[in-house]
C-alpha cells in the first residue's frame, strides 16, 4: 500500500490521547455509529425542519457528547466493510449499498478521525457531505474533493493514492545507497554486471524476446472489487430485498409524513392534489390496498385536530366523496365482477369501509343484482356499514325510482330498525312495484313501524297475492288490533271462500292473533255453527277458524275447540288438533 497522503487533514492522532492503558469504549463506540446511520438515513428522506429529521440528529449529537466524556478524539481506521478502534471491530456491513465503511474506503479514505465539537458546529455540514457522497456519479466528484471543498474542522482524515497503490516505492536506507543512484543517472553499471558472461546477457535477452507458447492462470489478474461468492449471495439478498420493497407504501408514508406538517399549508394542498390523482389510478389498477391506504390516513387526519385549516379540510372531503360517487363505485364493482381487476374479498371489505353516503346507492344495487354469492357478502355487509352511519341517506334512498335501489333500501331500514324509516315504508306500500311493496311490508315487520301499520290495511286488498297474505301476516305479527275490524269482515266476507288455502289460514290467523276475545265468539261460530237449515260452513272455513281460536289467548278458545276434536272430516279434526297442541 502506498503512503497515506496527509495533505488533506493534518491527522496524526496520539495512541495517548485515547487512553491506551485505559479500557476503550467499544461498545459505546458501536452504538455511536449505528445512531449515526439511523441519522444519516433521517437526513436523506426527511426536510430539514422534519420532526423526525431533527429528532435523530439530535441523538447523534448526544452519542457525540457522551463520546467525549470517554474519549478526546475518536480516530478509527478504515477498511472496505469494517472500521476498527485501535484494532478492535466497532462497525461492519456485509451490504455496500448502505455501508458507513465502503462509503470512505472506495473514495481512498483508510483513516478517519472525530473530534469534539463536530456535534455543535458542523454535524449538519458533516451529514450533508455523506449524504451528497452517496448520490456521486462514477465520473464526477469524488468524496475526498466533497471533503476538501467543505473544509470540516472537528473531521480529519488519511487517505491513499490509487495510481500508487499497492506499488512498491524506492525508501531511503534500505538498499539504496548514494553511489548507486550517482550510477543511475551517469550510466554507469554496477561492478557486479561488468563482470556478467556476455553469452548469459544474450541468452536472456534472447529468450525474453522469445513468446511464451502457453498462457497462465497468471496472467490475468482480478479487478480491483472482484465480488468473491460470499459478496455475491450478499448482492442477491440485497436486490431480492429492493425487488421486494414495497416502494408504493414508502412514498405513501413520506407523503402522508408531510402532510401532517401544519406550518405548511400549500405543500400540504400540493400532496391532497397528488392524492386525488393516485386515488382513482390505484382503483383503475385494482390496487386496493394501495386505495384503502390513502382513504384511511386521510380520514384520520380529518379527525386529528389542528392538521388541516378549512380549506385543506375541504379538500380532503373531496377526495372522500369522489371516491364514494356512484359512478366510480359502479364501475369498480363493475371491474371486480367481469375480472378485469381481481381483489380478495378481505381488500375489497377493507376498502369500502371508508367510503361515504354517495357509495351506498351503487353498494344497494349490486349486493341486490350481482350472482356471485362471495362478492355479493361483502357489497351487503358494506352498504350497511355506510347505512349505519347514514341514516338519513338511506332513508332517501327509499324515494329512488329505482325499484331495486328502493326494494333494497327498504329491507336494510327494517334489518338495522331504522325508526326514522317508518313514514317513508307507509309510502313504499302504496308504490306501483310489487316488490317494492312486498320489501315495504317485511321492513314493516322487521322494524315494528307503527306509522305502516296503518298502511298495511290497505295492502290486506292488494292485486297480488304475495302481498295480501304478507300484509295479513304482517299485521298479525305486529298484533295491530285496529285492524281487527277490516279482518273480520274479510273473514266472514264472501269473497275469502274464493281464495286458496293459504291465504284463508294467513287472515284467520292474522284475526285470531289482533282480535282476540272479541275474534272468539265469531271464529267459535264459524267453527261450530249451524246455519238455518242445520248446514255448517265449507271444511277449508272451519279448518282455518280452528286454526284461528289456536292464537287467541283465553281459555273458552279451547273450550271452543274442544267441541270440535270429535269432528268426522278429517281436514277439520288435524286443525283442531293442531290448535289443541298450540302448532298452529
Amino acid at each position: 500500500m502506498a503512503e497515506l497522503d496527509h495533505s488533506a487533514a493534518d491527522f496524526t492522532p496520539d495512541p495517548s490521547e485515547v487512553g491506551v492503558e485505559t479500557v476503550l469504549p467499544v461498545v459505546e463506540c458501536r452504538d455511536l455509529l449505528v445512531v449515526l446511520g439511523k441519522a444519516l438515513r433521517a437526513h436523506q428522506l426527511y426536510d430539514e425542519n422534519n420532526p423526525v429529521r431533527q429528532r435523530f440528529v439530535e441523538s447523534l449529537r448526544q452519542a457525540f457528547r457522551e463520546m467525549w466524556t470517554e474519549l478526546d478524539n475518536l480516530p478509527l481506521t478504515v477498511e472496505e466493510d469494517r472500521l476498527l478502534l485501535e484494532g478492535a471491530e466497532v462497525y461492519r456491513s456485509e451490504s455496500r449499498g448502505d455501508s458507513l465503511a465502503f462509503l470512505f474506503f472506495k473514495d481512498g479514505l483508510r483513516k478517519v478521525a472525530f473530534l469534539p465539537g463536530l456535534e455543535d458546529e458542523e454535524l449538519e455540514r458533516f451529514l450533508g457531505v455523506l449524504q451528497r457522497a452517496r448520490k456521486l456519479l462514477p465520473e464526477g466528484d469524488d468524496l475526498l474533493t466533497v471533503l476538501w471543498e467543505e473544509d470540516l474542522s472537528h473531521f480529519k482524515y488519511e487517505y491513499v493514492d490509487f495510481l500508487a497503490e499497492g506499488v512498491a516505492l524506492p525508501v531511503p536506507g534500505e538498499g539504496n545507497t548514494e553511489a548507486e543512484l550517482a550510477g543511475v543517472l551517469s550510466g554507469e553499471m554496477p561492478e557486479d554486471a561488468e563482470d556478467e558472461e556476455p553469452e548469459s546477457a544474450r541468452a536472456r535477452e534472447a529468450s525474453s524476446d522469445q513468446p511464451s507458447r502457453s498462457v497462465a492462470t497468471e496472467d490475468f489478474n482480478p479487478t480491483l472489487y472482484a465480488l468473491d461468492p460470499r459478496e455475491l449471495t450478499v448482492l442477491r439478498e440485497e436486490l431480492q430485498k429492493e425487488l421486494d420493497r414495497d416502494l408504493r407504501g414508502d412514498v405513501l408514508s413520506a407523503l402522508f409524513d408531510r402532510l401532517e406538517e401544519t406550518a405548511r399549508p400549500q405543500r400540504q394542498t400540493e400532496i391532497l392534489g397528488y392524492l386525488g390523482t393516485l386515488l382513482p389510478n390505484f382503483l383503475s389498477r385494482g390496487t386496493l390496498t394501495g386505495a384503502t391506504r390513502v382513504l384511511e390516513e386521510l380520514r384520520r387526519l380529518e379527525g386529528a385536530p389542528g392538521v388541516f385549516d378549512e380549506e385543506r379540510l375541504a379538500a380532503s372531503r373531496r377526495i372522500l366523496d369522489e371516491a364514494s360517487a356512484p359512478a366510480a363505485i359502479g364501475e369498480l364493482i363493475q371491474a371486480l365482477y367481469d375480472g378485469s381487476i381481481r381483489s380478495t374479498p378481505q381488500q375489497l371489505a377493507a376498502f369500502l369501509r371508508f367510503l361515504r353516503a354517495g357509495a351506498l346507492l351503487p353498494l344497494l344495487r349490486a349486493s341486490e343484482t350481482v350472482d356471485h354469492k362471495e362478492l355479493r357478502s361483502v357489497l351487503r355487509a358494506a352498504a350497511i356499514g355506510i347505512a349505519e352511519r347514514n341514516k338519513a341517506a338511506l332513508v332517501r334512498l327509499m324515494e329512488e325510482k329505482d325499484t331495486v335501489v328502493a326494494a333494497g333500501a327498504a329491507r336494510l331500514a327494517g334489518d338495522l330498525q331504522i325508526e326514522e324509516a317508518g313514514p317513508a315504508l307507509a309510502g313504499l306500500l302504496a308504490h306501483s312495484s310489487p316488490e317494492v311493496r312486498l320489501a315495504a311490508v317485511e321492513a314493516a315487520v322487521s322494524l315494528k313501524a307503527s306509522t305502516a301499520a296503518g298502511a298495511l290495511e290497505h295492502t290486506l286488498e292488494d292485486p297480488e297475492r304475495e302481498l295480501r297474505i304478507a300484509a295479513a301476516r304482517a299485521l298479525g305479527a305486529l298484533r295491530y288490533r285496529p285492524a281487527a275490524k277490516k279482518l273480520e269482515g274479510i273473514v266472514t266476507g264472501r269473497g275469502i271462500r274464493s281464495v286458496d288455502v293459504s291465504e284463508k289460514v294467513a287472515f284467520f290467523e292474522a284475526y285470531g292473533l289482533v282480535g282476540d276475545k272479541g275474534a272468539l265468539a265469531v271464529l267459535d261460530k264459524l267453527l261450530n255453527g249451524r246455519g238455518f237449515l242445520g248446514r255448517r260452513e265449507p271444511p277449508d272455513i272451519r279448518a282455518a277458524a280452528a286454526l284461528a281460536l289456536g292464537k287467541v289467548t283465553d281459555a273458552a278458545a279451547r273450550e271452543a275447540l274442544m267441541k270440535a276434536s270429535q269432528e268426522d272430516d278429517p281436514v277439520v279434526r288435524s286443525a283442531v288438533n293442531r290448535a289443541l297442541r298450540s302448532e298452529g
